[in-house]
């Protein structure tokens, strides 16, 4: 099994036949498509998907413009979707993130990657035009 990891993240990464994909910090990370890095870890009693889309620019014009670019599309995205653009708290690089209220079974998280996978391209592109 996996001792560092959540019960509920391990189980479904043992049946998923996911081995290599538990990590000593407590996170799980995937990698879909060969190209999208998402983690999975607990918080509280939710899952948390995340992934990096990208390495903020120093304070100044740059990043104003890039966050202000994507703020506009993210804010347009969220009544849609369960994915949202965070800012990690070390203000150096800009994440996708999901919380997943009920994955209680393989299915229900299932359908919580596949949604955050579809949102992560959409946003993998977003900041390429942007930048």
């Amino acid at each position: 099994m996996f001792p560092s990891l959540h019960p509920l993240i391990a189980g479904w990464l043992e049946r998923k036949g996911l081995h290599d994909a538990a990590r000593s910090d407590g996170r799980a990370t995937l990698i879909i498509d060969d190209k999208y890095r998402i983690h999975l870890c607990m918080a509280g009693d939710r899952v948390a998907l995340s992934s990096r889309l990208c390495a903020l620019p120093a304070a100044g014009v740059a990043r104003d413009r890039l966050l202000v670019a994507l703020g506009k599309q993210a804010l347009g995205m969220l009544h849609r979707h369960d994915a949202g653009c965070v800012i990690d708290p070390r203000e150096e690089a800009l994440w996708l993130q999901q919380m997943v209220a009920d994955a209680r079974d393989d299915l229900a998280l299932d359908e919580a990657l596949g949604r955050f996978a579809n949102a992560l391209s959409f946003w993998t592109g977003a900041v390429r035009r942007a930048s």
